[in-house]
């Protein structure tokens, strides 16, 4: 089975390389800009601003084998990738919980970037956080 993904727009971040990259968007208050393809521009209509979105994304700098067994972020220990937050994974895909700072003619200003520039955006979701399992 073929699966094929199209990018629906890039990142435009202050990220222009991996280095000094927040490991998480909760830990970043820095913006970006998602700039959408033409052709899906009118798919972000009704996007709200000061309302949060997962945005989809593909990590296209990552690069060789990827390990099935990693160390998280401040461990030694080795436990498998699905266990961590690495963005070294099978697919590259990645997710981020962001804020929709302002909505115009395609594009999307966003705070929480954690992605460098030129990031290839693969789907935006509005986040529900009533959808969610509450975790204690």
């Amino acid at each position: 089975m073929l699966i094929e993904m199209k990018p629906i727009g890039y990142i435009k971040s202050p990220y222009k390389n991996l280095k000094g990259i927040p490991r998480q968007s909760i830990l970043s208050e820095d913006s970006a800009v998602i700039e959408i393809l033409p052709q899906y521009k009118d798919g972000i209509e009704g996007i709200k601003e000061n309302s949060f979105g997962v945005i989809l994304f593909y990590f296209h700098k990552t690069t060789g084998e990827v390990p099935l067994k990693q160390a998280p972020y401040n461990s030694d220990e080795l436990t498998g990738v699905f266990s961590t937050r690495s963005p070294r994974r099978p697919n590259g895909i990645g997710m981020s919980i962001v804020k929709f700072i302002k909505v115009e003619e395609g594009k999307i200003e966003i705070q929480g970037v954690d992605m460098v520039d030129g990031t290839p955006v693969l789907d935006i979701k509005p986040y529900a956080p009533q959808l969610n399992p509450k975790v204690e």
